[in-house]
């Protein structure tokens, strides 16, 4: 899988994973490590963010256990993805 690619399939995992939750974030249980791995390089370019501190109590409430990782997409993460769909090339 070609970088961009392995890009893509990242961001779809955390707009689908976190769209099922209902909350929007993904938890880390529901990713692989070297997935793990990009969307830490996501948040560094702001594609990406983490919750607080309130709101990993929250989702660990909600949750019914501890959540420590839970990132989901930020609105700069989402026009790529739907540029994507939008032209017809893979995701």
């Amino acid at each position: 899988m070609r970088g961009w690619e392995r890009t893509l399939s990242v961001r779809e995992a955390l707009c689908e994973r976190g769209q099922a939750a209902g909350h929007g974030w993904t938890l880390g249980v529901e990713l692989l490590q070297p997935h793990q791995q990009h969307v830490n390089a996501f948040e560094n370019q702001g594609l990406a963010e983490f919750p607080g501190l309130e709101d990993l109590a929250e989702l660990s409430a909600l949750e019914g256990r501890r959540v420590r990782w839970a990132p989901c997409l930020t609105p700069c993460g989402h026009p790529l993805r739907q540029r994507h769909l939008e032209r017809g090339l893979p995701i």
